[in-house]
């Protein structure tokens, strides 16, 4: 599979010397800047193009030619950011992901519990007890939480907290 290329982008992807009017993986991977990021943010290729020219998430994270930044794009992969990327708690806190983009990327409060989520850190997250509940977080897995700690984290009694959420 081959892309087509507009003569700018042929040039910003392989150089004066060598512009070619196509774009295939072997280009991809024979050419140092040619990430996803790059090929579909500076050089405005379509995320549709590249997924036809490379539908294998993991070849794009492989061979480094996506990152965790580029997660929230590439929904024709269906990535996401913990199974396909390995996020671990510390990348999705430094991400700042609001809720839509953790929902457009299939995040689940189960995911995040799975790699270390606590009511220690949930705050670092930035996300209000609405966006918790939209990401999948239910009154069981609040029912668990010190009554302290649900204060701390949503400025609501825990009773106030139970009841905001679904069961």
């Amino acid at each position: 599979m081959k892309i087509t290329l507009t003569p700018g982008q042929a040039v910003t992807i392989h150089g004066w010397v060598r512009a070619r009017q196509t774009l295939s993986w072997g280009d991809v991977l024979a050419t140092d800047g040619a990430t996803f990021s790059r090929l579909h943010g500076t050089c405005s290729l379509p995320e549709s193009s590249l997924h036809a020219l490379q539908p294998d998430l993991a070849a794009w994270t492989k061979h480094g030619k996506a990152v965790l930044d580029d997660c929230p794009k590439m929904r024709s992969w269906s990535a996401h950011p913990i199974k396909d990327f390995h996020a671990d708690l510390s990348d999705m806190i430094r991400m700042g992901w609001d809720v839509p983009t953790l929902q457009k990327m299939g995040v689940k409060y189960e995911d995040l519990v799975e790699i270390g989520l606590n009511p220690e850190n949930m705050q670092l997250f930035g996300l209000t007890l609405m966006g918790w509940s939209t990401v999948g977080m239910k009154r069981s897995h609040a029912e668990l939480f010190h009554p302290a700690a649900l204060y701390r984290l949503f400025g609501m009694t825990r009773q106030d907290v139970l009841a905001s959420l679904s069961p």
